[in-house]
């Protein structure tokens, strides 16, 4: 009896066999020999460049230059501030020292006229001599004192009106004097050292 050839079948076991595995790391799109594929045109970044150290020593000195030019004008224009209120101040002491006593003594000018008045009225009614005696030295005596402090009379009659001196209260005539002389006075003025205490009140000749 002849054998009849016959074609193998594929067994289960056969069929059912895995394919054969793949490289790790290799996909099966990727290309034979391993190489990644280039990025597009465009996607690569390049990295930032470090700063010149030297650059960034300049930027700081120039910082540091223009704190210190700031620092240098408050300093002066605080000094500045100091100096005018030194001066001030000084000024103001001095002031205070040279003329303190000034509105004390414009207080007693009112007592001073009531003197002159008494003086006056004393003369006209020719007292007997030790009395006005006694009450001139007394005059003397308060007027001396407030000469002292710094008190002195305005010259008036005779002279030229100074508006700020005198204070015109009205006008008259006599041909004998020139216009704006004072004529008579109503009440007397006054300097405390260098200010004026107060104006004397006159009369100015007026042709």
């Amino acid at each position: 009896m002849t054998a009849e050839t016959k074609n193998p079948q594929p067994t289960p076991e056969a069929a059912a066999s895995p394919a054969p595995e793949q490289p790790a790391g290799v996909s099966p799109a990727s290309p034979a020999n391993g190489q990644d594929q280039a990025a597009p045109a465009g996607e690569q970044a390049s990295a930032p460049q470090p700063e010149d150290p030297l650059e960034a020593l300049k930027k700081e000195v120039d910082s540091l230059k223009k704190e210190l030019a700031e620092t240098k004008n408050r300093y002066h224009r605080a000094l500045a501030d100091y100096d005018n209120l030194k001066r001030r101040t000084d000024q103001k002491l001095l002031e205070m020292s040279e003329y303190g006593s000034e509105a004390f003594v414009k207080k007693l000018l009112p007592v001073l006229d009531t003197f002159e008045s008494a003086m006056r009225q004393l003369t006209d009614a020719k007292v007997e001599p030790k009395i006005m005696d006694g009450f001139e030295m007394l005059f003397f005596q308060f007027n001396d004192v407030l000469e002292k402090e710094g008190l002195k009379p305005i010259p008036a009659k005779g002279q030229k009106f100074d508006p700020n001196l005198h204070e015109a209260m009205t006008k008259s005539t006599d041909p004998n004097q020139d216009d704006d002389v004072v004529l008579t006075e109503y009440e007397k003025g006054y300097q405390f050292k260098k200010r004026v205490l107060r104006t004397a009140k006159v009369v100015i000749n007026h042709k």
